[in-house]
């Protein structure tokens, strides 16, 4: 993991507390109740002086979860990004984009993109 990745993984985790953080892909448990957020490099600019990558965080609810409330968990993700930044020099969260997995789960996905050094 990457360390722009790393401190998003820190910054988000607070707000999730009862998801489980996994990073570049979606691995699902045994248990349809558990939800996941997951962090998933895009790319991003050159890497020069300045880095500037770019990452796709998926929140996966759980199987019983209701729209609203993954939805409004999506929201305070963007929100606390528009006002900190963590260990990043910057961060900037795209609107929520809701998808569903093929057993009905709710899905939120939130293009993030950071500028670190």
């Amino acid at each position: 993991m990457s360390a722009a990745a790393d401190a998003l993984r820190l910054f988000i985790a607070p707000l999730l507390s009862d998801w489980r953080i996994q990073y570049g892909r979606w691995v699902d448990g045994d248990s349809k109740t558990d939800r996941f957020a997951v962090i998933k490099p895009a790319g991003g600019a050159p890497a020069l002086l300045v880095r500037r990558p770019q990452f796709t965080v998926s929140l996966i609810g759980a199987v019983d979860d209701s729209v609203p409330s993954v939805s409004e968990l999506a929201d305070a993700i963007v929100e606390a990004m528009r006002t900190s930044s963590g260990d990043l020099v910057y961060l900037q969260a795209s609107e929520p984009v809701f998808s569903a997995t093929g057993d009905g789960r709710p899905v939120f996905d939130i293009a993030v993109s950071a500028i670190t050094t």
